[in-house]
């Protein structure tokens, strides 16, 4: 056979049908439901993960907002991969269905028989040929499957490089030797750089198109995609941004990244739940919610509050055991300059375990429906929950039948005008079932 009748042969053979007759439809159809039904599996493990680097991990996760930023990015790349699937097998099983009418009914529809009027014969002309849909069907499908995992792989790129920065940050942290080891520059940093990839990629290149500037920008290029992962997916970039007017796709990744933004700011609340369209669901006040990580008999996941809880919702005995965490979060600029531990460690005869527990009374408080309790904290690492923080035995043996309240309140120094502001942090509600004698 010559060139010139493989070519005509190929050419009579649909793209849409070899993948028909080769089944290699199937497999992405069945790749597609399996990823989303681990999706939906995923989703609540990146809160497990969240709280593991808060409470269990380096300074910067407790310290900062970082571990917030990065599980917010892994649910905004979760939520997209969702979408893009559950539209792509919509639109698959759409083409199935015409694949199937085509084999079925291969002159597609049978005006004569519909003896419609020639205005109703017209409009539904313009839409009856299966093949045409077919074709536009397959290009969509195979646009969509590409995009979404595009997106993800930028969105897990963007985690992989907060990452390696994250971790360059605490190495330094340790050849400095000191937890005093400023980390304030790091939103500028992330800022720039966020800002650097954003401009090539919204421009769709530019700085690979100006003169003698690329040679500059080429190392940089090839660093940043490495540190990004962009190797896995930059051909799908490429494919699409030059098979498409420019104009069309820098207003499309302006529009998806505007929305991002919004997104994983949203999605940095604690309160979002995956699906939840109930709209009466009280969030700020606790007393009118009793949410289960402050009751230890109620975690079956391993989710504690990270302010602090107790054993259970219903008492029946004269104390309860109050845990309240503690992490570095406010340590370095409030805690510590509020009792001026940095001047009393180095007094003479001073028992620093004495001044530590000292700062941390001084900064932690407890009040019991509204009365404030006497500090008789001991510090604990708990194993239970990984966490460290305050142990407090309460007193209730003389409170009345029925429900109570627990405030946390956090105690911030101000050093520039002297005062301190008393900042209620977490309220926990429990319920005596006993009567006081």
């Amino acid at each position: 056979m010559s060139n010139k009748e493989k070519s005509k042969d190929a050419y009579q053979t649909p793209a849409w049908l070899k993948r028909v007759q080769e089944g290699s439809w199937e497999p992405e159809i069945l790749i597609s439901g399996i990823v989303l039904f681990g999706l939906f599996k995923i989703y609540p493990l990146i809160d497990e993960f969240n709280y593991f680097l808060e409470y269990n991990s380096a300074l910067i996760f407790s310290g900062t907002t970082a571990n917030d930023s990065l599980s917010s990015i892994l649910k905004y790349a979760n939520i997209i991969l969702i979408l893009g699937f559950v539209v792509h097998l919509l639109f698959r099983s759409v083409w199935a269905a015409f694949v199937g009418l085509s084999y079925v009914y291969p002159k597609g529809v049978n005006f004569e028989r519909l003896n419609y009027p020639k205005r109703f014969q017209n409009h539904i002309k313009a839409g009856s040929n299966y093949t045409q849909h077919i074709i536009k069907l397959e290009k969509i499908c195979s646009t969509l499957f590409a995009i979404s995992f595009l997106i993800f792989m930028w969105l897990l790129g963007l985690v992989f490089f907060l990452l390696l920065i994250i971790c360059g940050i605490e190495i330094t942290r340790l050849l400095v030797g000191s937890n005093d080891f400023s980390i304030s520059f790091l939103d500028s940093f992330f800022s720039l750089a966020i800002f650097i990839m954003l401009l090539d990629l919204v421009t769709l290149g530019i700085f690979k198109r100006i003169p003698y500037f690329n040679r500059i920008f080429y190392p940089l290029y090839r660093f940043t995609g490495w540190i990004t992962l962009s190797f896995l997916y930059r051909n799908i970039y490429y494919g699409l941004i030059s098979n498409h007017k420019k104009w069309k796709v820098s207003l499309t990744i302006i529009v998806f990244f505007v929305f991002s933004f919004f997104a994983v700011r949203g999605l940095q609340s604690r309160d979002f739940v995956l699906g939840r369209t109930i709209a009466l669901v009280p969030k700020g006040d606790s007393q009118y919610r009793l949410d289960e990580g402050n009751y230890r008999d109620k975690v079956n996941d391993g989710s504690f509050s990270g302010y602090m809880h107790i054993d259970s919702y219903v008492y029946d005995q004269s104390y309860i055991e109050l845990f309240v965490v503690h992490t570095t979060k406010y340590e370095q600029e409030l805690i510590l300059t509020s009792c001026d531990y940095e001047n009393l460690r180095g007094a003479d005869g001073i028992n620093i375990d004495s001044l530590k527990a000292k700062c941390l009374e001084e900064f932690y408080g407890i009040a019991l429906d509204g009365q404030l309790l006497e500090d008789d904290f001991i510090y604990q690492r708990r194993s239970e929950t990984g966490q460290d923080g305050l142990l407090s035995i309460v007193d209730i043996s003389e409170l009345e039948k029925g429900r109570h309240q627990i405030d946390l309140y956090y105690d911030f120094y101000d050093q520039d005008q002297d005062t301190t502001r008393h900042e209620l942090a977490e309220q926990i509600i429990f319920y005596k079932a006993i009567q006081s004698n």
